[in-house]
């Protein structure tokens, strides 16, 4: 399986938006693969397959395939087709300071909810289809007419329930009261931190604390902070040399073996499978 790279060629943007619209011949348009970027395809003529999690979707002509980030997913066409392509990293374009703080706990809860959707919307349709048409005829301004058919996007996907709102988060009160431990938790993760600590630190029991975390953050406090750790572990075996063993302890792990059953857990293979094969694919 392979990371992706997606080359923007969009200027100053993580934007690629493909609008040439050939007609193809059936077959496959990709092996399976993830990237950061959201990605949609829509589709002119004949009929498109994506898979995901060994489950087929089927998209006609007037659909469009949403894939979330980080979804492992293949596609195919299953019959000659004209296609459309739009892709971009979400946080270019909703990149808060609250995002940022809880960035991990909306990638986690992405890894439960809706990894695809296909949508038989034709405004949503329309709006890709003029940012493909900007992106080919490059007329004056294009970039801004660009940017906000993205908006108009995102905004729907928030208002479907999708995508998750980093703001409308904010604005829930037990989402206000964990702010500082999700702020503390990003800065450090390689440190020992419990239970116990996080509670005191905001004057909580540790139960009343639990409560309102899972409440807040759609996972338990320690499912939180592997997660994170699992995270930072994924891009440390991307960028560096260092030993599985070795990056299990700078994430704050205390032990390889469970390392290696938390990071399976959250990305379906082992750390040496993800370096020798996923990494070496890039």
């Amino acid at each position: 399986m392979k990371n992706e790279t997606v080359k923007s060629n969009i200027p100053n943007t993580s934007v690629r938006a493909s609008g040439e619209r050939r007609l193809l011949p059936e077959g496959q348009i990709s092996a399976l693969h993830y990237h950061d970027e959201l990605e949609f395809i829509t589709v002119y003529e004949g009929s498109l397959v994506c898979t995901v999690y060994d489950r087929e979707y089927f998209a006609e002509a007037g659909d469009v395939i949403f894939v979330n980030a980080r979804v492992p997913h293949s596609t195919r066409r299953a019959s000659p087709s004209r296609t459309g392509l739009l892709q971009f990293r979400e946080s270019e374009f909703n990149d808060t300071e609250i995002t940022k703080i809880i960035k991990y706990s909306m990638r986690f809860q992405s890894q439960v909810s809706y990894p695809i959707t296909v949508f038989r919307d034709p405004d949503l349709f329309r709006v890709i289809n003029e940012i493909l048409d900007e992106s080919t005829e490059k007329r004056k301004s294009y970039e801004i007419f660009i940017r906000s058919g993205i908006y108009r996007i995102l905004g729907k996907l928030y208002r479907e329930g999708i995508l998750s709102d980093a703001e409308r988060l904010y604005r829930t009160r037990e989402v206000q009261k964990v702010l500082p431990i999700l702020s503390y938790v990003n800065a450090n993760y390689s440190e020992n931190i419990t239970l116990e600590e996080v509670s005191e630190r905001l004057g909580f029991d540790q139960s009343y604390f639990c409560r309102i975390f899972k409440t807040a953050t759609g996972a338990t406090f320690t499912e939180y902070l592997n997660f994170v750790r699992i995270c930072k572990a994924e891009s440390m075996l991307l960028k560096t040399h260092s030993s599985i063993l070795e990056i299990s302890e700078q994430v704050g792990f205390s032990s390889v073996s469970y390392f290696n059953r938390i990071f399976k857990r959250y990305l379906n293979c082992s750390p040496r499978f993800y370096r020798n094969v996923v990494c070496c694919s890039i």
